[in-house]
Parts: structure tokens; sequence; C-alpha cells
């Protein structure tokens, strides 16, 4: 998909920026390349091949990098990554006639304490258990001020965009992209009464994660970021960063959510038994 795209972009004299790594499967002789964490430096915009997991590391790669990202879904879920291999050609043409629109999504940033080390996502910021069996414990406050003492097999920090990821799974609501909240949601809590939380976005979550196993897992974005040492404290905010991410003009959000997660589906069947 990825080299006939490439020949369709030559043959209509496109100009583009191809990651070097790409040429490990298909052939990139005479086009112009660069590393991958470097790509979105001096292009108008960056188009990532793949399904929602590509995408956010497309947004990890970049970085700082100012360059929209465009989704071209390779699979078949795709929140993220929406355009379809069947429109792609006309929505670079779209490109080419400014007729799109780039929205901005707030990014998490996470400070482990002790060592002042920053880790940036743009869905979502997990504390866990990793491979031990017992719950950990999970001290967080907001703003400074006590929230709860979790006991859980970890806590999700996640964005908007994150709300239809891995905080969906674990029981969290849906929030449209367009708004700046803080979603904390309690991974199989101890207590029924522990729900998840949609904060404003401007907060300030701190956590003390206990564990008897001696450490616990941090990680962004679905990848292990790094084990912290139990009692440390991880600090999580909105991010100076922001990801930019090109809208067509294609289904709602809403319409969105009827297809992926097959709402119209359930209540067809429904109707019918």
């Amino acid at each position: 998909m990825v080299g006939a795209f490439i020949r369709w972009l030559r043959a209509e004299e496109i100009p583009f920026v191809a990651a070097d790594d790409l040429g490990d499967i298909i052939d990139l002789n005479g086009c112009a390349t660069a590393a991958p964490h470097e790509i979105g430096r001096d292009v108008d915009f960056v188009l990532s091949f793949g399904g929602d997991g590509t995408f956010l590391q497309t947004a990890r790669l970049i970085g700082e990098q100012s360059a929209p990202i465009i989704g071209v879904n390779l699979g078949g879920f795709g929140y993220l990554a929406e355009v379809g291999t069947e429109r792609l050609q006309d929505r670079i043409r779209d490109l080419l006639n400014g007729q799109y629109a780039v929205q901005e999504r707030m990014m998490l940033e996470a400070t482990i304490e002790s060592e002042g080390q920053k880790y940036t996502a743009l869905n979502d910021i997990v504390l866990d258990k990793g491979d031990f069996t017992r719950t950990i414990r999970l001290v967080t406050l907001v703003d400074g001020e006590f929230l709860n003492e979790f006991f859980a097999d970890g806590l999700i920090l996640s964005t908007s965009t994150g709300s239809t990821g891995y905080s969906l799974s674990a029981g969290g609501p849906i929030l449209e992209p367009c708004l700046n909240g803080i979603i904390v949601n309690p991974i199989c809590p101890h207590m029924l009464a522990n729900r998840p939380l949609v904060l404003c976005g401007d907060r300030k979550v701190e956590i003390e994660g206990f564990s008897e196993f001696g450490s616990l897992n941090l990680a962004t974005d679905g990848y292990l970021a790094r084990q912290i040492k139990s009692g440390d404290k991880v600090i999580v905010q909105r991010s100076s960063k922001t990801t930019k991410v090109v809208i067509f003009d294609q289904p709602t959000f809403f319409t969105l959510l009827r297809n992926k997660l097959q709402w119209r589906t359930q209540i067809q069947a429904a109707q019918e038994s």
C-alpha cells in the first residue's frame, strides 16, 4: 500500500519526504528521506500509516515539531487513524486545495519527582503493578488536596483523546476529543465505590505508588517508559506540548463512535430478538 502511494505521489509530482526506515520494505531509490524522529521538521504534514498505535508512535516521534498528523488506517478500528486507504488520494488533493482543518489535542506530562525525568503522552499515562499478582496502593492528590487511596491493579490518567483507548476498556467514560479533561480511572479497584473521575485539564495529579514487589510500571501511550521504585511520586499534568491532527469533512465523532462500537448493529440485533 505505502509503495503504491509513493509511486502515485511521484507520478503526480507531489513533493514528499519518506522515513528512511521504510527502505527495509519498499524501494526508496530517488526519494528524499529523513530519520523518523526528524521527519516532521521540514514538511507541512506527516502521514502515519497503520492503526492508532502507529499514530501514537508518530506523535511521540515528532515531539515538539509542529507538523500536523494524518492517520491512514491500515487496520480495523482506528479512532485516530481515520482516513481509509480507498480515499487517501482524494484526501491528498483536499490538502493541496486547503480543504481541511487542524485540531490541537491536549497531551499529558508525567514527572518522576525524585529524578525530574519527564514523559509525555497523547492518550494516557498508566501506573500499574506489572507482573506482580497483588494489588498496589496508590495515594492520589489533586492540586495538593487528598483525593483517594486506591487499592487496585493500577491507575490510568487519560486525555479525552485517550478516552476511547485503555480507559474505555477499564470502564471509563468517552469524552469528545475537543475537551481538555483528565480522566482518573482505577484499574480493577478493590472497592466497588471507586469510579472514574473527570478533572479539569489544568489540574495537577500527584500519585505515590506502593507495591510489596518493590516497583511499579510507568507506561505512556501503551509503551513501558520505565519501572519506578515503590514510594516514588509521579506528578501528572497537562503538557505544554500538543499534537496537531488533520481533520477532513468526514463523519462526525458521534458517527465514528456508532460505527466503531457497533452501536447500530447492537440495536438492530436487540430489535430482531
